[in-house]
């Protein structure tokens, strides 16, 4: 069983909206995902896809939870300018979707962050419960996209 590092806890630390372009977004995935040396496009989804800050915390924080569920995982990074924020995105000449970094703490884990996405200026989430507005192909090449931008930090286990 894993500790969580105090580092990592939330307690009274704020939410911090601002990121830099520069800044890298950690992302675990599953050893399946692990595909020719790098991370296949399965392992980015959507809608509010996890991640975690690399300003915050170490990249070893994106597989660490006590109950050490993702010990075997691999983690992938990207900068947050791979995300188009604050561009429209056209798909099929004339739905519109955006992207935006959402930094979403947790109470053990203080990096947390989400990839938000919206569409028609609407977010598409689970909780929201119209995650039928995320187009399957639109969802595909932004998932194609990511991990071919994508550098994997941590080698998945692939015993």
């Amino acid at each position: 069983m894993a500790e969580i590092p105090p580092e990592m806890m939330t307690l009274q630390k704020p939410t911090i909206p601002h990121f830099n372009v520069e800044e890298l977004l950690y992302r675990r995935f599953h050893p399946d995902h692990w595909e020719d040396g790098g991370v296949a496009p399965e392992a980015f989804g959507l809608p509010n896809m996890s991640a975690n800050r690399s300003t915050l915390g170490s990249v070893h924080w994106a597989i660490l939870t006590e109950d050490d569920a993702f010990v075997t995982w691999g983690v992938a990074a990207f900068r947050v300018k791979e995300i188009p924020h604050g561009v429209e995105m056209m798909h099929l000449g004339h739905i519109i979707f955006t992207f935006r970094p959402e930094h979403v703490p947790l109470r053990k884990n203080y990096p947390h962050s989400e990839v938000w996405v919206y569409r028609d200026q609407v977010h598409i989430s689970h909780s929201n419960k119209n995650t039928h507005l995320l187009d399957p192909e639109f969802h595909l090449r932004w998932r194609e996209r990511l991990s071919q931008v994508a550098k994997v930090i941590i080698q998945p286990s692939l015993e």
